[in-house]
């Protein structure tokens, strides 16, 4: 089959490519910039390369009309009223050329967001233009992503380089179900064509429902080898996390915004339909901090 992808250059489009190609698709991937791209990915050579920018329709090369499928996984923009009329721009834009095509499915990955904050709010409106397509959409809705490279892995990293950690006490508290890198791979090709995942949306989450400070102390015994500390201190404000996180992790400001608004609430999947159409080994977080360390060493 031939599979158009977005957000190829992003962490989960850039693992996502040698699935496909195992699975023996050809790929088309839409890139802002082809030679950057075969510069960082070491599949260049085994795709068909297409150059378009999202936020600007005369940029965008013509896509192939023969795709079968495609892969919406831009990433998100840093969350303000400007930028939400951005990722709209983007999604209608992705619309407007996948619809020239024979595409049957869009394929689009989000997050399980139930108070619907301003993140979560564009993301939603994103979803509504992804739906007025020809093609059936499928959406997967993902918690707290774990591997090397993740925002999440990454956070958890800077966060115990040092003892005690400090954190606010809702985060402490606050209920995580981390999905493994591995399995929202296997979860993206398995849909691909699915006829059971068409016009649906779907939850996606590992076995284990963890409050975020388990997964801290959990990550300080496998990937630190050592008992880390903890100390919560009351509520701080949203900002001063904010840039706090970034000052102690590789996290961009913007990043780390979303990730302090979604700590203040659950994350935890109320849905497990996809299993009896997708199923699974589901890794643990033991498991997915445990491939980390491998990966890395």
């Amino acid at each position: 089959m031939k599979i158009l992808l977005t957000g190829a250059n992003g962490y989960i489009g850039a693992r996502l490519i040698p699935a496909l190609l195992q699975q023996g698709h050809e790929i088309v991937c839409q890139v802002r910039d082809p030679k950057l791209f075969q510069k960082q990915s070491p599949y260049a050579d085994q795709v068909t390369l297409i150059k378009g920018d999202l936020l600007r329709s005369r940029s965008m090369e013509p896509l192939p009309t023969d795709v079968d499928a495609a892969y919406y996984l831009v990433n998100a923009l840093p969350q303000t009223s400007g930028f939400a009329g951005l990722e709209a721009l983007s999604a209608e834009n992705f619309i407007q050329a996948v619809d020239q095509t024979a595409c049957k499915q869009i394929i689009s990955l989000s997050e399980i967001d139930d108070h619907l904050g301003q993140a979560g709010l564009s993301r939603q409106h994103v979803e509504d233009i992804l739906r007025t397509s020809d093609a059936a959409i499928t959406i997967l809705k993902s918690t707290m992503i774990v591997g090397t490279g993740s925002i999440a892995l990454e956070l958890m990293e800077g966060l115990t380089k040092k003892s005690p950690i400090i954190i606010a006490a809702n985060w402490a508290r606050a209920q995580e179900q981390p999905i493994a890198t591995d399995n929202v791979i296997d979860y993206l090709v398995g849909s691909l064509l699915n006829e059971d995942t068409f016009n649906s949306e779907f939850h996606i989450s590992g076995p284990d429902i963890l409050t975020f400070k388990d997964m801290l102390l959990m990550h300080g015994e496998i990937c630190r080898q050592r008992k880390v500390k903890i100390v919560t201190v009351p509520q701080v404000s949203s900002a001063l996390s904010s840039y706090w996180l970034n000052y102690l992790t590789p996290i961009s400001y913007s990043h780390a915004k979303t990730l302090v608004e979604n700590l203040k609430f659950d994350l935890v999947s109320r849905d497990d339909a996809i299993k009896s159409i997708i199923p699974l080994r589901l890794l643990t977080l033991r498991d997915a901090l445990q491939t980390s360390i491998q990966v890395s060493s």
